[in-house]
């Protein structure tokens, strides 16, 4: 049997470089309720064994609702070797769809030919022989028709799939062990958890010309999905219509360009509205959602186009265009006019108009520093036709102005952004960033070349020891010219480096406390000292602050608030302006006896009641651990003896044996509790 065909467009995804060793190349496709299988052996002979041998395909569950699967559950999803089916089971689609019977045709027919223009067959692989026009065509009709390549035992829709697991397919061809083929199995990773729906092609762009429009969008960014493509058009942008009979391809192979377009030209009538949009379609036979439509009309072209071909400047105000222009569209033309823009792709406006028709060279005066010109001709049918756009650039040696307006944020992390007021100048084409550590030597330039962008990201050191960092700009223009600096930015750093810690000089253990020398922080940023004390015979043994001297030139302190004899650590730290704290000092160690009581310190006063015949003494001491109190007697106060002990919670005492009419002279003495003993605290009383 002969097939002929004639080849629109080829190579699909399993159509690659052969490699030495043929490999079963395999696609999946995840749906929430099933995975869809492609696959395809990469070399035209092992392919033709493969058909024969026919392909199995073991399934492998590897992960759990996010638990690994171990062991890996394996199961083989079919009992004996995938196979392609018999002919008669291809009549019916073959009969509806052409893939189908050109697939049918590569497998089961007597010979296969085809005939193909010839400049087509440059944007192929050479088919040489009948076997890879088998291969080739073969693989291009399955991509076309999913259930063809189910009959061709290269597809599998497995619909045993359960939400939450993860396989890998492997499929391999059933190889018998006396032929000596080695095919490499293809493996995927699929799941109904991995279910993506479809995108809408990229990139869709129409360019309406003179009865047709030029339609293109990327193919290369979506070529891993989508094999081919469907074009429709409406006139109302409700019902559409498709364009191409067939799907249309990619023609060539992938050159290592980021970007690969596809071409459709529709042949349309003038002055009519008409819309457009594309679908994509997967080799699993599924069709994605359209683009947005795009709308448009053709206009008639006037045919002849303007060119400028020579500029000459002959002062810093003037220029001279040349211009070429067939002088059979003379005829057609009302005359010129010259447009201007500050950019190529700018908004153009007339500079001068009422050129005849003849002419074919124009002085424009008033230059701009950038100027872009177009020569228009203005058809009588209303038509015009412009030439494309030409540089007119002055002899410029005029700076710009010092960039204004310079503001800068800089994180903890040391991210600067720098951002400045842009120039008004036309001509401005960047600028050049320059940054210093001292304002008082040389800036260096940060920027290797000029900068175009609007805000400047900058990593700066922050552990170092300069606070700040400063920064200063110059605007540079499309000719070089470089303005003088800005004026200069100071950035402050963010502080996280911790000051540095005081240092214990000298100490001094007196009776009324603990006298603290010390030498304050040397950082500059410091806004206070802080002294911590901690009671080494507690059992907490807690620091506690003690004072806070926010004075840089306090350095001496003496602590009187310490209540009770015992051995007590000290210590200090430094806090900046930020909060942060540096390290405290290594601990001070002191032991203290206690004060010294002197009998002023004692408060003993008495009382005389005659009528219940006794005299009553009470005692005050403040801030003092008192172990017991000695209560002194007599008739002078020379002549004292011991007359009561108390505890140290005692503070009265009733005085019962007196006689009338006679002096007392009582003392008061305190033992402490670190067994010193206080002078004696005497009082005179008459009963």
């Amino acid at each position: 049997m002969k097939y002929s065909i004639i080849i629109l467009l080829v190579f699909t995804s399993f159509l690659k470089a052969q490699e030495t060793r043929p490999t079963v190349q395999v696609l999946a496709r995840s749906l929430p309720n099933k995975v869809l299988l492609r696959w395809a052996v990469d070399q035209p002979l092992a392919w033709k064994k493969a058909n024969e041998y026919g392909f199995l395909i073991e399934k492998s569950t590897i992960s759990r609702n996010g638990q690994a699967v171990i062991p890996i559950q394996k199961e083989q999803l079919i009992q004996s070797p995938l196979q392609p089916k018999p002919l008669r089971d291809w009549e019916a689609l073959a009969t509806r769809d052409q893939n189908a019977a050109v697939l049918a045709q590569a497998l089961y027919g007597d010979t296969f030919e085809t005939d193909a223009p010839s400049d087509a067959l440059g944007k192929i692989y050479a088919i040489n022989d009948e076997l890879e026009q088998r291969f080739t065509f073969g693989l291009l009709a399955a991509e076309q028709n999913f259930e063809a390549a189910k009959l061709a035992a290269w597809a599998f829709e497995d619909i045993n799939v359960i939400k939450g697991e993860q396989y890998v397919y492997k499929i391999s061809v059933a190889v018998p062990l006396e032929d000596t083929l080695e095919i490499t199995a293809g493996t995927v990773f699929a799941g109904p958890d991995l279910y993506e729906e479809l995108p809408q092609p990229i990139g869709l762009a129409a360019v309406f010309g003179d009865g047709n429009v030029l339609l293109s969008w990327n193919f290369n960014l979506l070529q891993g999905l989508y094999t081919s493509y469907t074009i429709e058009r409406s006139s109302d942008n409700q019902t559409y219509d498709p364009l191409n009979a067939v799907p249309l391809f990619n023609a060539q192979e992938n050159d290592g360009q980021s970007e690969i377009s596809l071409y459709y030209t529709d042949s349309i009538p003038n002055n009519t509205d008409f819309y457009y949009r594309i679908k994509g379609l997967t080799a699993f036979g599924e069709t994605g959602p359209s683009t947005a439509p795009l709308s448009g009309k053709a206009e008639k072209s006037l045919g002849f186009v303007p060119r400028i071909y020579k500029k000459e400047i002959p002062t810093d105000d003037s220029a001279i265009l040349y211009w070429e222009f067939d002088e059979k569209g003379n005829d057609l033309i009302n005359g010129f006019e010259i447009r201007r823009a500050n950019s190529d792709k700018g908004t153009y406006e007339t500079v001068q108009n009422n050129i005849p028709i003849t002419q074919r060279q124009v002085t424009i005066k008033n230059l701009k520093r950038v100027n872009y010109f177009t020569v228009v001709a203005l058809g009588k049918n209303g038509v015009a036709s412009e030439s494309f756009a030409t540089l007119v650039q002055p002899v410029d040696s005029i700076p710009p102005s010092p960039p204004t307006g310079l503001e800068a944020v800089l994180d903890t992390m040391g991210i600067l952004k720098l951002s400045w007021t842009k120039n008004t100048e036309e001509d401005v084409a960047g600028y050049r960033i320059f940054k210093s550590n001292n304002p008082e030597v040389e800036f260096s330039e940060v920027t290797k070349t000029t900068f175009t962008g609007g805000t400047f990201v900058d990593t700066i050191p922050i552990k170092n020891l300069n606070e700040k960092v400063y920064f200063k700009l110059k605007a540079e223009d499309y000719r070089y010219n470089r303005s003088d600096f800005s004026e200069i930015l100071i950035v402050d750093k963010p502080d996280v480096t911790p000051p540095s810690p005081p240092l214990f000089k000298n100490y001094k253990v007196t009776s009324e406390g603990v006298e603290l020398q010390w030498i304050n922080s040397t950082s500059t940023d410091v806004i206070a000292h802080i002294l911590y004390r901690k009671n080494n015979t507690m059992s907490d043994r807690q620091w506690e602050e003690i004072s806070v001297f926010t004075s840089i030139v306090d350095s001496i302190y003496v602590d009187k608030s310490i209540i009770a004899a015992g051995n007590y650590d000290y210590t200090m730290i430094a806090k900046d302006k930020v909060g942060l704290e540096s390290t405290p000092t290594d601990p001070l160690s002191i032991t203290w006896n206690g004060l010294n009581i002197n009998e002023d310190a004692i408060k003993l006063s008495g009382t005389v009641n005659r009528e219940l015949r006794f005299i009553n003494l009470s005692w005050k001491i403040k801030d003092v651990s008192v172990v017991e109190y000695r209560l002194y007697r007599g008739t002078a106060a020379n002549d004292l003896k011991l007359y009561k002990t108390f505890n140290g919670d005692t503070t009265s005492f009733n005085d019962t044996t007196l006689d009338i009419n006679s002096d007392y002279w009582y003392g008061l003495q305190l033992v402490l509790s670190n067994g010193r003993i206080s002078g004696i605290k005497g009082i005179n009383l008459k009963y």
